[in-house]
């Protein structure tokens, strides 16, 4: 009944939500497919994809749990231990991302450059200031 998969990387996962009906999502899924061919020979490199649209109940799930906007196209990286996440910037009235720009950014992520903790981090910081100043 349930698929499961030897999990290589730590709990840590490329999760890609577009709608493939949607003209922006559409050609965010390609400008994907073609960036994983380029680079079909990276062991390292796994994408999930999901299409909001096959899962209604759970888009408010997710929206609130990653704290995204799925009526854009949106790609990020998911750590399912404690649902912490990290999502590629992407400015809803700009292009979305050439396919340079997403494999740059894929590298950062593999190159761990880019990662959940980077957030926490920020947060973190701010905390010790205000323990420092009382």
């Amino acid at each position: 009944m349930y698929e499961t998969w030897e999990d290589d990387l730590d709990g840590i996962h490329i999760v890609a939500f577009a709608e493939e009906a949607d003209p922006d999502g559409y050609e965010f899924l390609e400008t994907l497919k073609a960036v994983a061919q380029d680079n079909t020979e990276n062991p390292d490199l796994s994408i999930i994809w999901i299409d909001p649209d096959d899962f209604p109940l759970l888009v408010p799930y997710w929206e609130k749990t990653f704290d995204i906007d799925l009526s854009a196209p949106q790609i990020g990286v998911v750590n399912v231990t404690d649902a912490d996440s990290i999502w590629m910037e992407m400015d809803n009235e700009e292009d979305l991302p050439s396919a340079d720009e997403l494999e740059d950014w894929l590298e950062d992520v593999l190159e761990g450059e880019i990662n959940t903790e980077d957030d926490d981090d920020d947060d973190d910081d701010d905390d010790d200031d205000d323990d420092d100043d009382d």
